[in-house]
């Protein structure tokens, strides 16, 4: 996919006149949200309101802690408390409901644990003076060693064989032109959003392409999404607020699960990019099982060429029960995208009668 590597960006993005609407999806968050709420309250221009999404059950009739911290910031802020019964893993509905909400020209996006700096807003508005701007995203700093300047030429990627890049905390120095963006830091305008249907939900577990696929929406329609470095935000990844650890067996199952799911929800099941897909992961694979096998048999060197200690020969089993998660994900999520696809399409339909 051909991308265009410059903007140019009218300085003064105040001069549009475009209007904002920051969505925070959240789930038993109450202090990031507090905090991310204080420095939305800090910017040079302030939104047209603030909608924090709460997905956080309430039960016996006991109310969440969230919605005690939002009423805290009436009068400092334009900010609105509101509902998703789903509960939990259903971030893109939170969006949803965030979307369907908005009278903003543009919505904006923001993780409860992303604190936007002072001049946040502006540099995010700055772009979409260029008319056929839909989506802007910033960078995302997250505190790690040479993280500005690591993957600079790559930023923000749809591969020809369905991979993303990511890099969002790296700095190019000027604007460019991307073909997706992260939740904790991107915004689209309304219309654009509306007219692919909104969020798309039906993502389960939290921050595993669910926001990858609002962008690649508005890319398959040939329009343009800009990632701009001087929109910065800090991500201090808070703590996983469901069971088990973030980034376990689970978390690999449904990357692979939920990314062949949006491809074949965006592309079709028989494109290119879904087909190219399967294909890279079954190669990665086969490589790793191939790896493994050596290594059990003993075949595989140190860097000085030694033999491997026994304790990486025994750790050559957790490759293959990865491999196992892989594929499970890739079994899985070629008819789940199927369903979905003819969800998506009667969902489509349902609107158009609507109208």
């Amino acid at each position: 996919m051909s991308l265009s590597p410059v903007v140019e960006a009218d300085p003064s993005p105040r001069a549009s006149g475009l209007t904002t609407s920051v969505v925070i999806p959240t789930f038993r968050r109450d202090g990031y949200v507090r905090e991310c709420l204080s420095h939305l309250a800090a910017l040079t221009a302030t939104p047209l309101e603030v909608l924090v999404v709460d997905a956080t059950p309430e039960e016996s009739g006991s109310p969440s802690p969230t919605r005690a911290v939002v009423a805290s910031f009436e009068g400092r802020l334009p900010v609105r408390y509101l509902r998703n019964e789903l509960g939990a893993g259903t971030t893109p509905e939170s969006r949803g409901i965030g979307v369907d909400e908005a009278v903003g020209d543009i919505v904006a996006f923001v993780d409860d644990d992303a604190y936007v700096a002072p001049d946040w807003l502006d540099e995010l508005l700055a772009p979409y003076s260029a008319p056929d701007v839909v989506g802007v995203g910033g960078r995302i700093v997250n505190g790690q060693p040479g993280e500005t300047e690591e993957g600079l030429d790559r930023i923000g990627r749809l591969l020809p064989d369905g991979r993303l890049t990511g890099y969002f905390a790296a700095d190019p120095g000027r604007d460019v032109d991307v073909d997706h963006l992260l939740g904790a830091c991107m915004s689209f305008r309304r219309p654009a959003l509306l007219d692919v249907g909104g969020v798309h939900g039906r993502y389960p577990f939290p921050c595993v392409c669910e926001e990858t696929d609002i962008s690649l929406r508005q890319r398959a329609r040939g329009r343009r999404i800009v990632f701009a470095p001087r929109a910065v935000v800090r991500h201090v990844s808070a703590p996983y607020a469901g069971k088990g650890d973030r980034f376990d067996r689970r978390y690999d199952y449904f990357r692979r699960r939920n990314h062949l799911v949006m491809l074949v929800r965006i592309y079709g099941p028989t494109s290119t990019t879904a087909r190219r897909f399967v294909v890279t992961v079954l190669r990665e694979n086969a490589g790793r099982i191939r790896w493994a096998a050596r290594v059990l048999a003993g075949r595989v060197r140190g860097p000085r060429g030694e033999r491997l200690h026994a304790s990486a020969r025994l750790r050559s089993p957790g490759v293959l029960a990865r491999v196992a998660v892989d594929l499970a994900g890739l079994a899985v999520g070629w008819p789940v995208g199927v369903r979905e696809l003819r969800t998506d399409r009667a969902l489509a339909a349902a609107r158009g009668e609507a109208r």
